[in-house]
Order: structure tokens, then sequence, then C-alpha cells
């Protein structure tokens, strides 16, 4: 029997354009394949979680418009339970995604989910404290994060912090996260050290384990990802596959990594679990929509 997840974060509807290659300053080109779709790393995630087997609900802001009915009518599609605010001060979030050969380069305007402060989630304080993981981003305030932290802390309820896209953290908060998951990027901004080979992302690892992070997953692109279970650092290689759209395989490793270990799995085969989901996700195009189901994945 799976745990309850609760996810705490972004959602934005998502604008997507192919491109043959990045513009010059100045220039028009003409791209291909226009699609609206919902998206946001929080929204993304609570679905994969949900598509993976898991239990989850979230918690996070929407303008008054057609946007945010897009994104409430993807949640429900997907059997997540939304809780938190839906304000006409500010517009649904926005991603600008271009879409160049498989690889994405994105713009966002947060809109609402600027709305989600330390007293909206303090008003679902009791499910965070009943959850027995709640996963966050940054693509909310960093002031909401460490209020979350806070109040997971008091009652045991682990942490899994995406720390995207990079924003300078306190040092407090890293002692309060049980896991944390940063990209190659994401890693380096926290660091200084850049995980580019083996002996750099096991540096990268064991500086986040200085700061206090209990747990730490590299995800590395098409070389798979890094992690450590206590002082052993393991490598794990991505599974070869045609790659179409990797707008949500982050999305998608964090919910099949979270799901898998809310089913009492070790870290390890929810690694496995996480890495192969993320493999289908990248082979179709789309956010949300990308992610597999759990009876996709052998």
């Amino acid at each position: 029997m799976s745990g309850k997840i609760i996810v705490i974060g972004s959602m934005n509807a998502d604008l997507v354009v192919h491109s043959p290659r990045m513009p010059q300053i100045g220039e028009t080109l003409t791209g291909s394949r226009f699609q609206v779709n919902a998206g946001g790393k929080g929204l993304n995630q609570a679905v994969a979680i949900a598509k993976l087997g898991g239990s989850a609900s979230f918690c996070g802001c929407v303008g008054n418009d057609s946007n945010g009915e897009l994104l409430l009518n993807e949640l429900k599609g997907s059997n997540v339970d939304f809780k938190g605010l839906k304000t006409s001060e500010a517009p649904t979030g926005i991603a600008m995604i271009t879409v160049i050969d498989g690889n994405n380069f994105i713009i966002l305007d947060p809109g609402a989910n600027e709305k989600l402060t330390p007293e909206v989630v303090e008003e679902y304080s009791g499910l965070i404290a009943e959850s027995d993981f709640c996963v966050m981003q940054l693509e909310i305030p960093v002031k909401t994060v460490l209020k979350v932290c806070e109040i997971a802390e008091k009652s045991d309820t682990k942490i899994l912090l995406n720390p995207a896209p990079y924003k300078e953290l306190p040092d407090e908060i890293f002692t309060k996260i049980d896991y944390i998951i940063p990209n190659e990027h994401e890693a380096y901004d926290l660091t200084g050290v850049y995980p580019d080979n083996e002996e750099n992302t096991e540096k990268a690892i064991l500086k986040l384990r200085q700061k206090g992070a209990k747990n730490v997953i590299i995800t590395l692109g098409e070389r798979g990802c890094s992690y450590n279970i206590g002082d052993e650092i393991i490598f794990k290689p991505a599974l070869k596959t045609e790659v179409v759209d990797t707008t949500s395989a982050g999305d998608t490793f964090i919910g099949g990594l979270v799901s898998s270990l809310s089913q009492n799995k070790t870290l390890s085969d929810s690694v496995d679990f996480a890495t192969k989901a993320s493999a289908i996700t990248v082979s179709r195009e789309g956010a949300s929509k990308s992610i597999p189901y759990a009876d996709e994945i052998e």
C-alpha cells in the first residue's frame, strides 16, 4: 500500500513550439507543432506520482482564468486532489518552451505561483503532517519552502526538494531535507563543483551532504544519475532511447522515485524505476501528457 504524498509547488500553462535552431537577436524563425499543455514542475511531479502508482495531493496557486482551468482539469483527470488558491490577483503561471532536436529552452513567468505564500501553506499544515512524503521545487517562494520544511520536521514527514530553478537557499534548510535532487547545473550552482565526471560528481554529492542533506541524487541527463547510500556513491546510467522531447524528464524521474519510495521500495530500486519512467517520457512530446503509467514500465 502506498504512503501519502503531498506536492507543494508550481503549476504553469506550457506554450510549446518546435524550432530548427535558436534564432539570432532580431531574427524571426518559422516554428511548428505549437501546443498549449498543462505543466509546471509541481503539477508535472504530482501527475507523475499519480500515474506511476503513488497517492498524491497537490497544493498550489492558479489564476482565475482559462489557463487555470486547464491545469485544474489536468490534476482532476489524473486523480490528484487539488488544495490551494485560485486567485484574481495574478494570472496563471506561463512557461514559454522552445524545443530544438529534443532539447528544450524555457522562460518562466511565475504569475500566481508567487501567491503560494507561507500563510497559504500553513492552512494545510495538517495535510502536510499526515503525509509520508512532501515534494517541493523552487518555482515557488523560498520562504514558503522553508515554512513547509519547518511544518514537516515536526511530524517526521520526509522532504524531497528539487532545487529547480536554482535560487539561493538559507543554510538551515539543508538539514531539513531528506532527499535533494538537483540536475547537473543546479548541483554546480549549489556547490561550485560541476559534475562533469565521476570525481566531480562525488565531490558535489559530498558538499551537499556536508551542508546537511541526508540523501543526494544528481540527475545527469543522457549520462543518467548519481546518488549516495550512506557514504557509498552509486552511478546509474540512463537507458538508451530515442529522444523526442526532454521537457518533463526530470519531473517524471522525481515522481517515479517518490512513488516507489512511498511503497517501501529501496532507494536503489526506486532509482531504477524512476530511470525507466523518464526514459519513456523523453521518447514522447509534451509535459505532463508524456508521463507514462506504472503498467507501461517493465
